[in-house]
């Protein structure tokens, strides 16, 4: 047990250095000389009544030298703050002299342990005028000083005489005006213990700090590797910071208790402690935010203001402050805005943090009780642990407990992103599933629209009706879908032609049924049937059907010799050029779509042709064409194009359409059907022209 609280002491004695001065009371004039007894070793209540004088004179080593103008000093030994020698007007170089007596037979001649426990600068020790030690080289200016801190305990042995004097020749100039504290603290104890306690607080310190950081680097090439594989998973690059700088913070503080070699060695090491203090705090925080927020709260932006601020503070602060308490002791504080910034900044960002997660818990988000459970830890663990041993009489090493303790807040958050990460895994396989599946699926129903677009062609005539004197021309560009254009004409013996043309509503395999059911339907009506009846036929039958919300919108055009009835259901306006009059007539018949209201009234008109006459059918998929600005070509630019090319032949006129469609729409892909007829009314002298 004796050696078990060895790091923590050296902690607080370490940073009590930068932080704290006790004085003694001001009533109480300290001793003229250190009496060393074997007392005095076991009571540690010693007190160092060390003088000091600046300047540098080699006569200061002597026993013999009168120091009695010379000024007394601090209690703990010569611990000087640096507003106190800058009042002083220190010039970097000065003697210290220690006047002990060891009236204690028994230590006379027996080694004895010089501990260093602090030093900023370079110092000679003298025991009696006779040069024993030199920790650094000490200059009479910057360019001749060496900084050095002895961490070992060093051997002295007094002579059987009783009164000595140790003096130290101590020169500041690297590290003046750069550290809060300047001077040097020795202390005399037992050789044995010393070496003992030094190898103890080595090896535990020593093996705290590469178990510890052995972790915390595992933890973090653990989650910066997920990271890397799985970067939408941000929780992992902050949990990788944070373990990573907990793992430095720890591994900096071991530096810094016990291989720091200078006072200059410490200041980096703390500003290096400062920074990564810090981004402990800012990642940590980021890491809850980002596992239980959709984005930052405004309180986040604030403390990271803090914190910027506090590093920046902590770069140039060089300002220290001191407070008194009680009438008869007083504390001298020596530390900067730093520390209190950081205070601050710790309790506000552990509050912050505790809320993040209270919240979480009473939200019941998931996993948030893993974080409670974890936060937790810390106050639960010593306490569980304390009875596990006390019933089990199982024996632990204390730097094991103290891992365990410290380390599960860790080790339970990186088991909540092992969940998530568990949990994200299966459902991306899940995910990767039914993708394989949807794409069965997707192959399957592109082979059946295939299917049913090949089905839909062939129920297309395949060629047009040869008729003495109406030459006709159709044609349909069918989109990606199965869709719902339609075309058939039935011709009789006598030769009476009807053509139809179809729009069903949608696409797919509904609007593909349609068109079969009303190509049936169609041409199982007989030739004395007028158009109105056929329509209305054709209506019942898709009606029955029981599709919901399918229809056809159809037109039907009728040619007896030279007389045309057109019909209509819905379609888009059909066109009609006066090859007498170079005009082109719009012809838009109302009616309601077939499959919907049983009954309803129909329009029809007829028209009687003359020689060079043509009529244009279509259905809306042409002048419904988008270009990539998402303008529509339209029906007054539809008839512009028509009636450029009217009075050339069927053919002509369907490749002039469909090719100012294709100019139109671009790289843009065809959206609909679009199906076009064409009929002429011969000339008698077109069939010698064409041939």
């Amino acid at each position: 047990m004796k050696h078990k609280l060895i790091l923590a002491f050296h902690l607080i004695i370490i940073m009590g250095i930068f932080i704290c001065q006790v004085h003694a009371q001001e009533d109480e004039p300290p001793p003229d000389k250190l009496e060393l007894t074997l007392d005095t070793f076991t009571s540690g209540n010693t007190v160092y009544p060390w003088k000091w004088h600046l300047g540098d004179n080699p006569e200061w080593a002597s026993p013999t030298y009168d120091d009695t103008v010379w000024e007394n000093i601090g209690t703990l030994g010569t611990l000087l703050p640096q507003k106190e020698l800058s009042e002083r007007n220190w010039d970097g170089i000065g003697w210290f002299r220690l006047h002990l007596s060891v009236p204690d037979q028994q230590l006379w001649n027996t080694p004895l342990a010089l501990n260093v426990f602090y030093q900023a600068g370079a110092s000679e020790i003298y025991l009696d005028g006779e040069l024993l030690y030199e920790f650094g080289t000490v200059g009479t200016r910057k360019e001749e000083e060496k900084a050095y801190w002895e961490r070992n305990p060093q051997e002295i042995t007094f002579s059987g005489k009783t009164d000595h004097v140790i003096a130290i020749r101590y020169s500041n100039f690297s590290s003046y005006q750069s550290l809060p504290v300047l001077g040097f603290w020795l202390i005399i104890a037992p050789l044995d213990e010393s070496i003992q306690m030094r190898v103890n607080l080595v090896k535990n310190g020593t093996t705290i700090q590469m178990v510890w950081t052995a972790i915390c680097v595992y933890l973090m090439l653990q989650h910066l590797l997920q990271y890397i594989f799985f970067p939408r998973a941000k929780e992992n690059l902050y949990f990788a910071i944070s373990t990573g700088s907990i793992g430095s913070f720890v591994y900096l503080i071991f530096q810094f208790l016990l291989f720091a070699t200078s006072a200059l060695q410490l200041k980096y090491l703390i500003t290096l402690l400062v920074f990564v203090y810090v981004l402990m705090f800012v990642s940590g925080l980021l890491f809850l935010y980002r596992l239980f927020y959709p984005k930052k709260p405004k309180i986040y932006w604030l403390l990271l203001i803090g914190w910027i601020f506090t590093i920046l503070i902590g770069l140039f602060d060089v300002n220290n402050y001191t407070f008194s308490f009680a009438n008869n002791t007083s504390f001298q504080f020596s530390t900067g805005i730093t520390v209190f910034l950081l205070l601050m900044g710790t309790i506000f960002t552990l509050l912050e943090m505790a809320r993040v997660i209270f919240v979480a818990i009473v939200k019941k988000k998931d996993g948030a009780w893993i974080f409670g459970l974890g936060s937790l830890a810390p106050f639960i663990l010593p306490i569980a642990l304390s009875i596990f041993l006390t019933q089990t009489g199982f024996k632990m090493s204390w730097q094991l407990g103290i891992l365990i303790i410290v380390l599960a807040p860790l080790f339970s958050m990186s088991v909540y992103l092992a969940r998530n990460f568990s949990r994200t895994r299966r459902k991306l396989e899940t995910e990767e599933l039914e993708r394989q599946l949807l794409e069965v699926e997707n192959t399957r129903k592109t082979e059946e629209l295939e299917e049913a677009r090949e089905l839909q062609m062939s129920m297309l005539p395949q060629e047009p009706p040869q008729l003495p004197h109406i030459d006709v021309e159709f044609e349909m560009r069918p989109a990606t879908e199965v869709g719902g254009d339609y075309y058939d004409f039935n011709l009789t013996e006598d030769g009476k032609l009807t053509i139809a043309i179809g729009d069903a509503t949608g696409h797919g395999m509904n609007a593909g049924l349609v068109v079969s059911a009303v190509k049936s339907l169609f041409k199982t009506s007989t030739p004395e049937t007028g158009n109105i009846e056929t329509l209305e036929r054709i209506s019942q039958g898709i009606k029955s059907m029981n599709l919901k919300r399918l229809y056809m919108s159809m037109t039907l055009a009728s040619f007896d010799e030279n007389e045309l009835t057109l019909t209509g259901a819905g379609m888009p306006p059909a066109l009609l050029y006066h090859a007498n009059e170079n005009r082109v007539e719009e012809i838009l018949l109302e009616g309601m779509p077939l499959g919907g209201v049983i009954g309803s009234e129909r329009q029809e008109e007829s028209f009687e042709l003359q020689p060079g006459d043509t009529v244009l059918l279509m259905s809306d998929g042409l002048p419904e064409m988008l270009n990539t600005q998402n303008e529509m070509l339209d029906y007054p630019k539809t008839k512009e194009l028509f009636t450029e090319v009217a009075g050339k032949p069927p053919k002509v006129i369907i490749n002039h359409l469909f090719k100012a469609g294709n100019e139109w729409t671009g790289r843009r892909p065809q959206e609909d059907d679009v199906t076009l007829v064409v009929i002429k009314v011969k000339q008698p002298d077109e069939d010698e022209l064409e041939s």
